[in-house]
């Protein structure tokens, strides 16, 4: 057969057979990619490296040679595999463009259900962040940032790292000119080519990155092991934790790159007999704005995530829509008991609220195939919610143990219904909006001024809703207040996240909110008066400032001023977030942006944890 006719794939023999692909090597890398394609079963515990990288745009300009034919493949995997090929000997891979049939859904369905144990069983995992001429990588510095987070302790990153740092600089001038150089050193190793990388956006390379026994990372002729890369960026984040510094795509960092530190630490340390609710909302929290190309896949990709204990029966089926995919698995999550469900379908954006007319009327009404019932989740758009804090505060969007789930989903495959207990009318809302106006957001000073002005507003409000009547839970007004701006919480939590190494007693909203009001609210409060002094300064090239705020600052404050100050980007956090509302009945509390007053109720549903907004479409 002529090398330029199209491969023909054969079936696969047994259900754990899988095609693996032998790299030849080759003395130069523009040489004709030749390679074998064999197949191998999983249980024989064949040895391979898993290849992990971004397909790329569809168009398949390139080729790899077989002995029986040639495969067209994407410029971006034929990057890939030239830097990766050896030049003495032959390198045994699984790649999923070119292993798995892909005109095939039947075995590309079957495949996909085996990714987990695919990439699980690799002896490594090789992640192919691409290649750039322009990029210019220094691995010394890159390996000397990581060892450096090492001698200080910054070891995992879900420990307290920004105190871990503070106290190793804390009284020596040399360790604090260090930090404060920390991201010019990170540059001139050239280290954001790699964080920055579009790998990290997409969805797929979640599962392949967490279960990789070994992950190495190669970007170019530079390659690093994941444990390095993770102590540098575990020591971005501890210093920017710290002490906010100017950064390279810092956007990109916090969405992508450290996203997938925390979420593979998060799988490392998981209980896997943990209920599904925990580690479906986590997920799909966390790895909500990552990309890919079929927006099945947001949750065929999770499903290997999930441990076989939690008993979720779904398997990946291209022959389905997308809105039948993501109905069936919100059903599924629903049938476990995961009430979670219904508070994510009301919190992701979502295209389409009404079903179509069954009488075809309407020109842009989407199809049956198109529509998502409003009790399911739309992970195709973005989500108007991020977390309810910063913190983690337990499972707040659980089931409620006390109260067994009433839903009924036998009726019709589109129709939920389940029972709920009215409690009363939304009557007024408080939008922060100025949270959102790019010019604050990069001004701390103005931003804490402008908060300020607007708590101060809000208070008021309040304090006019509760003049002759006492709040509902007949608690003492100002702790309803403080509970309510930032969602409640447990005093433990607090304590951790504004106490960190500080002796005080322990931390409870009001005392928080006592705190911000000593320093950021009183008209001779630290905060305030140095934010003040901050705004009226004009702007020198001699001056360092972080976000228009000077260093001699983060120098001076004293511990209880630094609570205030990190309790003041808490709450801009979750007003950005959140509209804190007030019911006719004086309820309070935080609702999902875009809350409208006098048509959304507030109500319990059977079996949830906290409230729901609800709205009559």
């Amino acid at each position: 057969m002529a090398l330029s006719s199209p491969y023909q794939y054969g079936a696969l023999g047994r259900i754990d057979s899988i095609r693996l692909l032998k790299l030849k090597p080759a003395s130069s890398s523009d040489m004709t990619l030749r390679c074998e394609l064999f197949d191998s079963d999983l249980s024989a515990a064949p040895e391979y490296e898993a290849l992990s990288y971004v397909w790329g745009k569809d168009e398949r300009s390139q080729r790899i040679e077989l002995p029986s034919g040639c495969l067209k493949i994407t410029d971006s995997l034929a990057s890939a595999l030239r830097a990766l090929r050896s030049s003495d000997k032959p390198r045994q891979l699984w790649v999923d463009a070119v292993c798995i049939n892909q005109c095939d859904h039947v075995e590309k369905a079957h495949q996909v259900s085996q990714m987990a144990k695919i990439y699980g069983k690799a002896a490594r995992v090789l992640a192919w962040l691409g290649e750039s001429s322009d990029a210019t990588l220094n691995m010394t510095l890159a390996l000397d940032l990581a060892q450096k987070a090492k001698d200080i302790g910054l070891l995992s990153p879900r420990g307290e790292n920004r105190e871990t740092i503070r106290k190793w600089a804390y009284g020596d001038s040399e360790k604090v000119d260090w930090i404060m150089g920390v991201m010019d050193a990170v540059d001139d190793a050239g280290f954001f080519w790699l964080y920055q990388s579009s790998w990290f956006t997409r969805m797929w390379i979640v599962q392949e990155a967490l279960l990789a026994k070994r992950l190495i990372l190669h970007f170019s002729t530079v390659r690093l092991d994941w444990e390095d890369f993770e102590k540098v960026m575990i020591l971005i984040q501890a210093v920017n934790a710290a002490i906010r510094l100017p950064m390279t795509s810092r956007e990109v960092f916090v969405k992508y790159a450290w996203a997938l530190i925390e979420v593979r630490d998060h799988w490392l340390q998981s209980d896997s007999h943990s209920v599904a609710a925990d580690h479906i909302t986590y997920y799909m929290h966390q790895l909500r704005r990552r990309s890919c190309k079929d927006d099945r896949d947001r949750v065929f990709a999770l499903l290997g995530l999930l441990p076989e204990s939690t008993g979720l029966n779904l398997h990946p089926d291209y022959s389905k829509t997308v809105a039948e995919v993501y109905t069936q698995f919100a059903a599924a999550q629903l049938q476990l008991g995961n009430v979670g469900v219904l508070y994510d379908a009301g919190l992701w954006k979502r295209k389409y609220f009404q079903p179509p007319d069954s009488r075809g009327e309407g020109k842009s009404q989407p199809s049956w195939s198109d529509y998502l019932p409003t009790w399911a989740p739309d992970y195709r758009q973005d989500t108007s919610f991020l977390e309810l804090a910063e913190m983690r505060f337990g499972d707040y969007f659980g089931a409620d143990p006390r109260v067994p789930p009433n839903i009924d989903l036998s009726k019709e495959s589109y129709r939920l219904t389940t029972q709920a207990t009215l409690i009363d009318i939304v009557t007024c809302v408080q939008p922060a909006l100025f949270v959102h106006q790019e010019g604050l957001r990069a001004n701390d000073a103005l931003m804490l001024l402008t908060c300020r002005r607007f708590c101060l507003d809000l208070k008021r409000t309040f304090d006019s809703q509760f003049v002759n009547r006492p709040c509902p839970s007949h608690e003492d007004s100002e702790k309803v207040f403080a509970y309510s701006l930032v969602g409640g919480g447990t005093d433990t939590a607090y304590t951790e996240t504004f106490d960190r190494g500080v002796n005080h007693a322990p931390l409870d909203p009001l005392g928080l909110w006592h705190i911000y009001c000593r320093h950021c609210i009183s008209e001779d409060g630290e905060i305030y008066t140095a934010m003040q002094r901050e705004a009226r300064l004009p702007l020198s090239p001699n001056r360092k400032t972080i976000k228009g705020v000077g260093m001699e600052f983060y120098s001076s404050i004293n511990a209880e001023a630094s609570i205030a100050w990190n309790y003041h980007h808490h709450i801009v956090n979750i007003l950005r977030r959140h509209w804190f509302f007030i019911t006719d009945n004086g309820y309070t509390g935080l609702a999902p942006l875009d809350t409208k007053v006098e048509t959304d109720v507030l109500a319990f549903v059977d079996g949830a944890n906290v409230p729901f907004i609800l709205r009559d479409l």
